[in-house]
Formats: structure tokens, C-alpha cells, sequence
């Protein structure tokens, strides 16, 4: 059996974007696995796309610190012991 896996997604104003980059880690994820979303602070509509996965991932918003910061914030919220980040 594959061990579980949490996928972090740091974001910062890629709303235009970030809708593949989420769909693309649900479709590689199985039951068991997390994906993780951290906005560091955007001011695009980033929020408002993530809307309809809201029930496949986790969505966390933080004041901009940049992509380090947003990692590290992903790490700390992480269930599963493997990690995989999505930038």
C-alpha cells in the first residue's frame, strides 16, 4: 500500500492558474492524500476560483511573506509524513 501524501500549492496572484494546478493534483491524488492550498496574501480572485474544490482541498490565506513563508505554513498543516509541493 502506497503511504498517503500531502500536495502543497503555494499561491500568490495566480488566479488564471491555480484552477490547473488543482485540478492536476486531484487527478494524481488517491484517498488518503491532501491537497493543501496557501495563499500568500493575493489580491486577484484567487479565493473565488478555489471556490467549486473547496470540498478537495484545503484552502489556507496568510498575509504575504512570500513563497518560503507559504510552504513552511503548508508543512505545518500537513497530515501525511511524504510531501510533494506544486508550484
Amino acid at each position: 500500500m502506497m503511504p498517503s501524501i500531502s500536495v502543497i500549492i503555494p499561491t500568490y496572484n495566480r488566479a488564471r492558474l491555480i484552477n490547473r494546478a488543482v485540478a492536476s493534483a486531484i487527478a494524481a491524488t488517491a484517498p488518503g492524500d491532501e491537497i493543501i492550498v496557501v495563499d500568500d496574501g493575493s489580491t486577484d480572485e484567487t479565493e473565488e476560483v478555489l471556490k467549486p474544490f473547496t470540498s478537495a482541498i484545503q484552502y489556507i490565506r496568510v498575509a504575504n511573506g512570500g513563497a518560503g513563508a507559504a510552504r513552511n505554513v503548508g508543512l505545518r498543516k500537513a497530515k501525511n509524513k511524504l510531501i510533494s509541493f506544486l508550484d
